[in-house]
């Protein structure tokens, strides 16, 4: 969620931490355990890295009367109360290289202006606590997430949710984090939480146990909840998917809310991936844009001053998509819903364990 862009429900935020939330905890994938046991890949590892090397300053830092630590790194603020070292000494190396990830993944993106503040927090209560400082009157809708975090301001406010839900949930908020802190004009609500589902697929190194490997395919709750919704005929049309916000559709049906989710992660991927790649630089045009404060004004001349209002306040209301591809949302629903349908046919698990392109088959 982003104040900047006046939003008009705070129950967004909560509609995002609480269904990804809840998508970690109730969707099973074949390799959770350890990351050993996950599959490897094709692609490229990436270099080893020294988490010292990372971290430029490391201070104490007191949260009420419990001793921790602020880490800084080149690009974030970490305050933690976090003990455990396996999540500690990870997420400085973690968010550097989401960050890295979140502006080159989809076209060269320009870097946060200034150091970005994250709290990590050891348990509920704390965060709650935070919370309820860092958002003040409008606590009460964060306080009703059930698990995970949120981001807003351009501050992320996390907890100890196990190793790997907090590092999964970390690159999806992060995301909103960065564009909070970054992005001049907001985009699609449709298009901002698909590349957040897009930016959470991860592996760890085999070869830098602290350095994580971004495979946006490498997503199983997302893949997991597509191929139930495809095969069930519960996937909602594009036009009404770009037009959609979360708490929209969870206020109409709360099961819908992971449909939702995977259903825009399987955007992303189409406008990356789909038609031979066709559509990859109007995404990356938009997302360009954006980040300009050129994406208003590119609105506003072509539908005029209320289109840009409903984007600028809902995130809705004009399809934006079409105006960069040159394809409406209605003309492009036949090649989605194709997409769609080979990303979960048979055989697309093996894929997705390898954080590959189910399309490669």
């Amino acid at each position: 969620m982003n104040p900047r862009w006046s939003l008009p429900a705070l129950l967004l935020a909560a509609a995002i931490a609480a269904s990804f939330a809840a998508a970690l905890a109730g969707c099973a994938g074949p390799g959770p355990a350890s990351p050993t046991s996950l599959p490897t890949t094709t692609d490229t590892e990436p270099a080893p890295i020294d988490p010292a090397s990372i971290v430029v300053a490391d201070e104490p830092w007191t949260f009420e009367s419990k001793d921790g630590r602020l880490l800084r790194t080149p690009s974030y603020k970490i305050y933690t109360t976090v003990t455990k070292p396996q999540l500690v000494d990870r997420i400085p190396v973690f968010l550097e290289r989401c960050l890295i990830h979140y502006t080159s993944a989809l076209g060269e993106l320009p870097a946060p202006p200034s150091p970005m503040e994250t709290y990590l927090l050891a348990n509920r209560p704390q965060w709650e606590r935070q919370t309820q400082r860092v958002m003040g009157a409008d606590a009460d809708v964060y306080l009703r997430i059930q698990r995970g975090g949120f981001a807003s301001g351009g501050k992320a406010v996390l907890y100890d949710i196990g190793s790997r839900d907090t590092f999964a949930i970390t690159a999806h908020e992060g995301w909103h984090q960065y564009t909070q802190r970054t992005f001049r004009s907001p985009l699609p609500v449709a298009v901002e939480e698909g590349i957040a589902t897009y930016m959470e697929g991860f592996r760890w190194s085999q070869q830098s146990a602290d350095a994580p490997r971004f495979l946006p395919w490498a997503n199983f709750e997302r893949f997991e909840q597509l191929r139930r919704d495809a095969a069930a005929g519960r996937l909602v049309p594009l036009a009404v998917l770009q037009q959609s916000t979360p708490q929209e559709i969870i206020a109409e049906n709360p099961d819908r809310a992971l449909t939702y989710y995977a259903q825009v992660w399987a955007l992303i991927h189409f406008l990356n991936e789909g038609d031979d790649g066709k559509y990859a630089p109007a995404l990356r045009s938009m997302l360009r844009d954006a980040a300009e404060g050129q994406l208003i004004p590119k609105v506003r001349a072509a539908h005029g001053g209320r289109a840009a209002s409903a984007l600028l306040t809902r995130r809705t209301g004009v399809d934006v998509i079409g105006l960069y591809t040159g394809h409406s949302a209605d003309s492009l629903e036949e090649s989605y819903r194709a997409f769609i349908d080979r990303i979960v046919r048979v055989g697309s698990r093996q894929r997705i364990a390898a954080g590959e392109s189910p399309l490669k088959q």
